[in-house]
């Protein structure tokens, strides 16, 4: 939406930008605070190993989809005209990174999701 003219400036007026940054940065602040409240730490310590190896592959493989869908947008925009050239590793840091993080704390919320619904509904649909 950022390539349709005048569409930021239009929908989100500068005078505007400041306060909804500080609104978004507290909505990230707020949803980080409540995964931390559901974080049961006597259950993580006792089962760390496959605690350790969920995480690391939860954040490796969307790292590593992210560096190769990083390949196909470098080359889709690297050479669109007003924007900055950068080094494609850093661009594909850049994503990788977001996808990763992304992904794990979207992941984390749904499996807590899943695990407060056990009623026989909910078994019915994730069994079928």
């Amino acid at each position: 939406m950022g390539r349709i003219p005048g569409f930021q400036t239009s929908i989100f007026p500068t005078e505007s930008m400041t306060n909804l940054n500080l609104v978004a940065n507290l909505g990230l602040t707020l949803f980080l605070f409540i995964i931390g409240l559901e974080v049961d730490l006597r259950f993580l310590l006792s089962n760390w190993r496959p605690a350790l190896n969920v995480g690391l592959a939860s954040m490796a493989v969307p790292f590593g989809l992210g560096c190769a869908i990083a390949v196909g947008l470098y080359n889709e925009f690297k050479d669109e005209p007003g924007t900055v050239q950068i080094d494609f590793a850093i661009f594909m840091l850049f994503i990788g990174v977001a996808m990763a993080i992304t992904v794990s704390l979207v992941g984390f919320e749904g499996v807590s999701f899943c695990a407060n619904w056990t009623s026989r509904l909910f078994r019915c649909f994730v069994v079928s």
